[in-house]
């Protein structure tokens, strides 16, 4: 991935006194590349294929699907429009300030895992926020994974990501109306486990371009 500063790095860099960045995982190892899927370490796609997250004893694993491909074509960059999809006044229900667990990508030009470029959630009163990970992957793409936030007392943030799915079409839903334009069908090969696929169950594969 094509890696640039971003506005979320600008904001962190600035000095905000509100966590907006990745929390780091002390406990992750410094290099976990064992873990990463071939198809993402030999770059057989065109965008990362999961969101890589460590486990309690910092095995790095291939955790959830990153399920929506953006493209866009115009004078903004993919992942400025996606930025600007989640931002401004228009779109005052998505925050970025809220703290994430530790979530990465692999990028196959560094060669390592590397953090979200930008996370946005939707807040409720009720279980079941969306919650979006967005990853420049060059000027024309960027890579979105979007997940339910479900309460889970159990994990470190006292939730976890599910019903990706349903997240996917709710976070297609709100793109679609910020000028974007859903391609389908289309299917994503994770190149991951066939249990592992039955444990995330329905992934709401999306194609989008601006």
């Amino acid at each position: 991935m094509d890696r640039e500063p971003t506005r979320r790095q600008v904001i962190a860099g600035a000095g905000s006194a509100v966590a907006v960045g990745t929390v780091a995982s002390t406990s992750a190892s410094a290099e976990p590349t064992d873990a990463v899927v071939d198809a993402d370490r030999d770059g057989e796609d065109d965008y990362p294929l999961c969101l890589y997250k460590p486990n309690d004893d910092g095995e790095w694993h291939p955790a959830l699907p990153i399920n929506l491909h953006a493209r866009a074509d115009g004078s903004a960059s993919a992942l400025e429009a996606v930025e600007d999809a989640f931002t401004g006044l228009g779109n005052l229900e998505w925050t970025p300030v809220l703290p994430d667990a530790t979530a990465k990508a692999w990028d196959r030009d560094a060669e390592e895992l590397v953090s979200p470029d930008a996370s946005y959630r939707r807040p409720q009163l009720s279980d079941g926020w969306e919650h979006v990970h967005v990853w420049r992957v060059d000027d024309d793409r960027a890579a979105i994974h979007a997940h339910l936030d479900v309460v889970d007392l159990t994990s470190s943030h006292f939730h976890r990501g599910d019903r990706y799915g349903e997240a996917a079409t709710a976070v297609t839903s709100h793109l679609t109306g910020e000028g974007w334009t859903e391609r389908t069908p289309y299917d994503i090969d994770y190149d991951v486990e066939d249990d592992r696929l039955e444990r995330w169950g329905e992934t709401g594969d999306t194609k989008l371009e601006y």
